[in-house]
């Protein structure tokens, strides 16, 4: 079972939608509540242009005494580190070389599986 943290970004399916915000199912039977300040003064509309059963992309902002705050607005803050995600400690200068060392190293696996696919 995945133990989450502040800055996962998350896909998860809208199940209710209240004055309060917007509540979100995460994988691993979790959920958590995107506060309708996250919206900020366009709640009233912003919230209609999301429906009960809908993916939406999330990023867990706080974790309390098992409750998530999440957010849609902060899906792409900087400042809100994804741990879980390989590239968060690189600097832009280096994302190039870094993506394509991944690239690199993932052709050579693909190949490698494919050799051990063909022997059987």
């Amino acid at each position: 079972m995945k133990k989450y943290q502040a800055g996962n970004r998350v896909t998860g399916v809208i199940n209710n939608i209240t004055d309060s915000g917007i509540f979100v199912t995460l994988p691993n039977r979790h959920s958590g509540l995107v506060h309708h300040s996250d919206f900020g003064n366009n709640w009233a509309r912003e919230r209609r242009q999301y429906q009960v059963g809908q993916e939406v992309r999330v990023v867990v902002v706080h974790i309390y005494k098992g409750r998530f705050n999440l957010s849609i607005a902060r899906v792409n803050d900087p400042d809100l580190v994804d741990h879980d995600n390989q590239f968060s400690d690189t600097k832009p200068a280096e994302f190039d070389q870094v993506l394509n060392k991944v690239s690199r190293d993932a052709k050579k696996e693909i190949n490698e599986l494919k050799k051990v696919l063909n022997k059987n």
